[in-house]
């Protein structure tokens, strides 16, 4: 595995400590952050929605005889792009531009997806054809029931079945800026979004075909205040600002990948 040379992510909100008086109130007030969560869980679930299906994406650019890069998009609502209102601002779209040259892009991406659906019911739709993949999943997965080993078995078994194909692999999103979700629960998310990608590295590391790109550290000098400047109107999603800053990156790595090899037909014989 290939990492671009973003910087790693930035550090969670430290935990606060809590004064207990006796061991005996550990439990009580585990329970209560637990039933607290909870309610926080549904009250995130049950909001307002303004976004719910993705924009169609499919894209040709450039000139009908120009060979063309074909670019796959696979995972999640964040390779989908929701939260935009313009198609031209969902991640596929500013990538292909950004790439300044004839390209294809196929979105396979269907919200809410876990890994197991995209292992079930996106790669089987990759075509030979495919010269790249770009893959984002994990966020649906840290905020189900989905054990981490279950991801990273997953999520193996989708790198599997993409290689040879060179696949650029989302890093989880920094889940704690989403502030659709309450503390404590947005810092729980956040953590457990970031033991998942601890996973994602070291599935993506056993794989020669897969670069992985960093979404969740911030811009230099962007503070998280600032960054849920850049959520979509459903707090959750980025919009297009933040698929920008995104996009920016995956389109480095992208292009290092095209001028490396022969296009088209990327992959290697």
């Amino acid at each position: 595995m290939r990492s671009s040379s973003l910087a790693p992510p930035a550090p969670a909100h430290p935990w606060r400590p809590v004064a207990v008086t006796g061991l005996g109130a550990a439990p009580a007030l585990g329970g209560l952050c637990w039933a607290v969560c909870a309610w926080q869980a549904r009250r995130a679930r049950g909001g307002p929605r303004p976004y719910e299906q993705a924009l169609a994406a499919d894209l040709r650019l450039g000139a009908a005889d120009q060979p063309a890069v074909r670019i796959t998009w696979l995972g999640d609502s964040l390779a989908a792009g929701l939260g935009v209102d313009v198609v031209d601002d969902t991640p596929a779209h500013l990538v292909a531009r950004m790439l300044e040259r004839a390209v294809e892009v196929r979105v396979l991406a269907v919200p809410g997806s876990r890994a197991e659906h995209v292992l079930a019911d996106q790669v089987p739709h990759v075509g030979d054809d495919t010269d790249l993949v770009v893959l984002c999943v994990g966020a649906n997965d840290v905020a189900s029931s989905t054990a981490r080993s279950r991801y990273a078995e997953e999520l193996d078994r989708i790198l599997v079945a993409l290689a040879p194909t060179p696949t650029v692999l989302l890093s989880l999103p920094d889940m704690a800026v989403a502030d659709r979700m309450a503390e404590p629960l947005r810092t729980l998310a956040g953590l457990r979004a970031r033991w998942f990608d601890a996973a994602r590295v070291i599935v993506a590391a056993r794989h020669d075909h897969v670069w992985s790109v960093d979404v969740a550290s911030r811009p230099a000098g962007l503070s998280r205040r600032a960054a849920r400047a850049m959520l979509c109107a459903d707090r959750f999603h980025p919009g297009p600002e933040g698929y920008r800053a995104w996009a920016e990156r995956i389109s480095m790595v992208c292009h290092d990948l095209l001028e490396q090899q022969p296009m088209p037909g990327l992959r290697p014989a």
